[in-house]
């Protein structure tokens, strides 16, 4: 069997470490140039603040939902559709349901489509991406307060607001 030497084998890892540190590094943007080219708004939009008078166009806003790795939660929007007034701050409702007898721990992770409209969303409350918990037969709701800036592409009509929930599994103590 053939031996690797010392240096040999420091410079192997020398190089994995400096790779994964560099991984590390670039995590972050490689990750927000995917969900700015897939269309997923991975944080509020400060910069649609700036845009605020109310319009004379509206849109139509769809909310959608679904429940990832079979989960027993019933999970729906307040209202199926709402129009807006682009520039006005709308409110709408989430409603859960742990329709199971175990604690259940799951992330809400929201996209909204067109990406055009995704850019010109301003979320001033929203449960997005924060780690949930559900007690067995627990029922809550959770806000999301949101608008779009009224410089919106006029063409944009519609607008998908849509949550996907993903098991967690419990943190550690």
């Amino acid at each position: 069997m053939k031996r690797i030497s010392n240096w040999k084998l420091a410079l192997i890892l020398g190089v994995v470490v400096v790779g994964m540190v560099a991984f590390a590094y670039i995590n972050v943007p490689l990750f927000r140039m995917y969900c700015q080219k897939v269309g997923i708004a991975i944080a509020p939009n400060t910069e649609a603040k700036a845009n605020q008078e109310p319009s004379d166009h509206k849109v139509t806003i769809l909310f959608t939902g679904v429940v990832a790795n079979d989960m027993p939660i019933a999970f729906k929007a307040d209202k199926a559709f709402e129009e807006i007034r682009l520039g006005e701050e709308s409110k709408t409702s989430y409603h859960f349901v742990n329709l199971s007898n175990d604690t259940i721990y799951f992330r809400p992770v929201h996209s909204v489509l067109p990406e055009d409209a995704a850019a010109k969303l301003t979320l001033k409350k929203c449960f997005c991406f924060d780690d949930q918990t559900i007690l067995p037969g627990q029922s809550y709701t959770l806000p999301v307060i949101y608008s779009f800036a009224s410089n919106l592409d006029p063409k944009i009509q519609r607008i998908t607001f849509h949550y996907t929930l993903f098991k967690k599994e419990p943190k550690k103590k």
